[in-house]
């Protein structure tokens, strides 16, 4: 056993409230150093040494300069992640004297307003878990009970994962912030357009693990597209896979950045970190319908529903506006409002299309377009369309058709895996906003085409 061991048994000694049989002590454990035990004891079998060896399958160095990007297509179903779910890292102890203080003694009402936290050198927990494997950035993250729903990882617990990866991302590989990118250049990343699909049954565990990747490209201003996956821990086997639609903003004008020497400046940098080729100018600008593969028939609902929504202060982020991860639980409240078939069931696949900001207190008229699922529980397919009777820059006469359109969602409800298809992306975008709209207000069904067939969709109540 490991506490027969006299070093081990020497510090245990220190540590009389800790049952040693409660540790699990690795099989290494007999080469620690003494401060390394106490490591261990001291945070209750949480924090693990260093190895001598690192591991090969990840440099925590990021950018090497013969390394090349691998650049995995969207919709590949097999990906490695890191072999180690943990990097060693090495904080400093606490004193052993602060793991003897009583929890249970007496606190005064004084006492406990003025309660000091640890004092310790804090830090973005990921930031040291970061490592550069197979082309891309990685971290492990850890699933809580606001990541899980009734059957695993729910689809805005995977979009938080994501981006919340994608800062760490950018701050491992640049040391940029967006913080720092405002201050030094004015400049600013907005989200445009993003996707993800449950690819696989996702974890059901509390405090199971997952690995994040992150993957960036750099084509041209203003574009910069970051793809990333979704693995759990000791799997091969991606759960989730998402492309974000990312555009360089001039934050003095709050619009698309122009200027292409600032987006070179910072794109000079990443590229450097994330093994990015220079552009020749012949790369393309990816375009999301182009990401997914063709259904080889448009997305043809069957029921049309409609609801008023009203965009909440906890749907939006710290510029007052929709923070994309609660696009899902939107449309799950518009859901219920209309009393939907699906409306317990999971979502499985997004795309959204945020062509407009919306923001508190605005109040939409939903447009529900449903390919329902049939009797044997297959996937129900859903277009959201958020509309609005007021729009900036409308004319004096009001807003047109297409411009009521602020934005729009599809989502996939149903067991995994969720697919998304050209089609269903291509009946979200600008183009057709008029279309649809023209619809719900009781005009022309419109010409069908391959993307979008309205003909046979029957104006239900909601």
């Amino acid at each position: 056993m490991a506490a027969e061991i006299p070093l081990i048994a020497k510090v245990l000694e220190r540590f009389p409230d800790v049952n040693p049989t409660s540790l699990n002590f690795p099989a290494d454990c007999g080469e620690w150093s003494e401060k390394d035990v106490e490591l261990f004891v001291g945070s209750g079998g949480f924090l693990k040494p260093k190895k001598k060896k690192p591991p090969s399958a990840a440099s925590s160095s990021g950018y090497a300069a013969s390394q090349t990007a691998v650049v995995p297509a969207p919709n590949d179903r097999n990906c490695a992640a890191p072999a180690q779910l943990l990097p060693d890292t090495t904080p400093d102890p606490e004193p052993a004297n602060v793991q003897q203080a009583s929890a249970t003694s007496a606190l005064s009402t004084e006492e406990l307003s003025r309660k000091q936290a640890p004092s310790l050198t804090v830090e973005v927990a990921e930031l040291a878990l970061t490592v550069w494997h197979d082309g891309e950035f990685w971290a492990p993250y850890t699933n809580y009970m606001e990541d899980l729903g009734e059957r695993g990882l729910k689809l805005t617990g995977a979009l938080n994962k994501c981006e919340r990866f994608r800062n760490i991302g950018l701050k491992k590989g640049a040391g940029f912030t967006l913080g720092a990118i405002k201050d030094k250049y004015g400049a600013g990343i907005l989200l445009r357009e993003f996707a993800l699909e449950v690819t696989a049954a996702p974890p059901v565990e509390i405090l199971s693990h997952l690995w994040v990747s992150l993957r960036l490209e750099l084509p041209c201003s203003p574009f910069m597209p970051m793809f990333q996956t979704v693995i759990p821990y000791g799997s091969d086997v991606p759960v989730c896979k998402a492309v974000f639609g990312m555009l360089m903003l001039n934050m003095s004008t709050m619009s698309v950045l122009q200027d292409n020497k600032i987006y070179e400046q910072v794109a000079e940098p990443l590229r450097q970190a994330f093994g990015i080729a220079k552009p020749t100018g012949a790369e393309g600008v990816p375009k999301f319908p182009r990401l997914y593969p063709t259904r080889n028939r448009p997305f043809r609902p069957l029921k049309f529903l409609e609801a008023e929504c009203i965009i909440m202060p906890g749907d939006c982020d710290m510029y007052r506006v929709i923070f994309h991860p609660q696009m899902v639980a939107v449309c799950e409240r518009v859901n219920f409002a209309i009393g939907a078939a699906f409306r317990d069931q999971p979502s499985i696949a997004i795309y959204a299309n945020l062509a407009r900001p919306a923001g508190i207190g605005d109040v939409f008229n939903v447009r529900v377009f449903v390919e329902p699922g049939d009797d044997k529980g297959s996937q129900s397919r859903v277009l959201y369309v958020f509309s609005s009777n007021t729009a900036s820059g409308a004319s004096a006469s009001g807003p047109t058709l297409a411009e009521k359109c602020k934005m729009t969602a599809f989502l996939v409800y149903g067991q995994p895996p969720g697919k998304l298809y050209s089609e269903d992306v291509g009946a979200c975008a600008a183009t057709k906003f008029a279309q649809l709209e023209a619809f719900a207000t009781g005009g022309a069904v419109g010409v069908a085409d391959k993307v979008l067939d309205l003909s046979s969709c029957k104006r239900l109540r909601g």
